[in-house]
């Protein structure tokens, strides 16, 4: 698997995330409020440097957010949503805020029903299709998103999505802000959910490339170390 990762054509891939000291990135209520006004700064000034913001379904349906650019001027960028059945309402902030300057793109997969797919690309959004299963194929899916002219993505995805893109070797980057809190909770989201991998040595190996600290919090930049 990970010899074919490394020939497919894919965007860079920066994870960001911003999480608690014991790895969570929401509460078990869902308070996703981690992030301090600096490091909201950095991330919509890190927004500025890609082609292409992706989250999962479940960030629209909890948050509804616009995925937009503040406190820096904005040539705009591709948002994407990973949406395996098509299920986020077409009243959502990703597809009614500013669609001139951050359009849309749902990735899901074949088996859409053909009226949701006319619903959604009447209100202007660009449908990719990766997979005929019942989740979207993330390997089949990058290079369709190259082909979109698409070449760096920053990924602000929950546990679940983080995961997919782990297991299958695609993150190039992270981008990792630890926050002084311990929120604790077997419900609360970690930073990376899903099976997990059963061994150590099954582990993608990250190097640190930077490490700053203010306030007590902690930012990491690490690297995929991969083989030449």
């Amino acid at each position: 698997m990970k010899w074919f990762i490394s020939i497919i054509k894919k965007p860079y891939i920066i994870l960001s995330a911003a999480m608690t000291m014991d790895g969570k990135i929401a509460s078990k209520s869902g308070d996703t409020e981690i992030s301090d006004e600096i490091d909201w700064q950095e991330v919509h000034k890190l927004r500025i440097e890609v082609d292409a913001i992706m989250v999962g379904k479940n960030t629209i349906l909890k948050d509804d957010p616009k995925l937009h650019i503040k406190y820096h001027e904005s040539k705009g960028y591709y948002r994407i949503v990973v949406d395996s059945k098509l299920s986020i309402p077409p009243t959502s902030k990703v597809i009614t805020f500013r669609p001139d300057l951050y359009p849309t793109i749902i990735c899901t997969t074949q088996n859409i029903p053909k009226k949701l797919e006319k619903l959604f690309t009447s209100l202007n959004v660009k449908i990719i299709k990766a997979g005929k299963g019942n989740k979207v194929d993330l390997i089949t899916l990058m290079p369709k998103l190259v082909d979109f002219g698409i070449k760096r993505i920053l990924l602000e995805g929950g546990g679940i999505l983080n995961w997919s893109f782990l297991k299958h070797d695609l993150i190039d980057e992270i981008r990792l802000t630890i926050s002084p809190w311990m929120v604790g909770g077997k419900d609360a989201i970690s930073l990376v959910e899903g099976e997990g991998f059963s061994k150590m040595n099954e582990c993608q190996r990250f190097i640190l490339e930077n490490c700053s600290t203010r306030n007590s919090y902690v930012t990491l930049r690490y690297r995929r170390e991969r083989d030449e």
